[in-house]
């Protein structure tokens, strides 16, 4: 294709052409908020590795160490004598012939080791619900043990309630150790149900015996046939 001055013209296409776009005020407002922002984050970050109470996440993980014992009270020493009581059954059956065993002793702390009091005097007071009081005695044995049997077999009044029993050890140098009503034996009476006998033999003896020997009744209706009659002359 050639113009009006025989020069030709070149086929390819012109690239097209429009309005260029313009940064608007808003962007450059955007762009100074995300710098300012970005700014600040530097200075606390600068600021915050200056303070001396800011942990350093790089450094050594810190360790603590519990101290056990420095504060605590210390354990008492046991006392150079000291008693104690129990019964042996705290819920006994009540019938006519209970008898509640109660035991006590009798201790000696003898550089830390344990020892019972041989020969002391105990004395036991029971205490029953309705008031009354029985006194028994007893003699500790070399492992200072004393042993008391409480007849219970008038005490109804105590079933369902509880009996107390205090203990007083004595001896001669020594001082009087008391069993008393914060630290007493006790124990609680109660009606127990009868026990049923598994093993129970039948007395009863059956009175029908049954025959094994019976007589069938009626008459046989089968005619028995006669034998073959003989024949003269055979």
């Amino acid at each position: 294709m050639e113009d009006n001055k025989g020069n030709r013209k070149s086929m390819q296409p012109q690239p097209e052409t429009g309005p260029v776009t313009r940064p608007t005020r808003s962007f450059y407002i955007k762009c100074g908020a995300l710098f300012l922002l970005f700014l600040l984050s530097v200075l606390v970050v600068a600021c915050g590795g200056t303070d001396g109470n800011v942990a350093n996440l790089a450094g050594p993980v810190p360790t603590v160490t519990i101290l056990i014992g420095t504060n605590s009270s210390p354990t008492p020493p046991l006392p150079d004598y000291w008693c104690g009581a129990w019964a042996t059954q705290t819920s006994p059956g009540f019938n006519p012939n209970t008898v509640v065993g109660v035991y006590a002793k009798f201790t000696h702390n003898v550089n830390g080791n344990p020892e019972g009091v041989d020969g002391a005097a105990a004395t036991a007071v029971v205490q029953w619900p309705d008031g009354t009081t029985s006194t028994l005695s007893a003699t500790t044995t070399p492992d200072g043990l004393a042993v008391f049997s409480v007849p219970a077999g008038d005490k109804a009044s105590a079933v369902n309630r509880s009996t107390l029993v205090t203990v007083t050890f004595t001896k001669a140098g020594l001082t009087p150790c008391v069993v008393d009503g914060a630290r007493a034996a006790f124990f609680t009476l109660i009606l127990a149900s009868p026990t049923a006998n598994a093993s129970a033999t039948p007395t009863g003896t059956p009175t029908d015996t049954p025959t094994a020997t019976g007589t069938p009744e009626g008459t046989p209706t089968t005619t028995p046939r006669p034998g073959k009659s003989p024949t003269p002359g055979q």
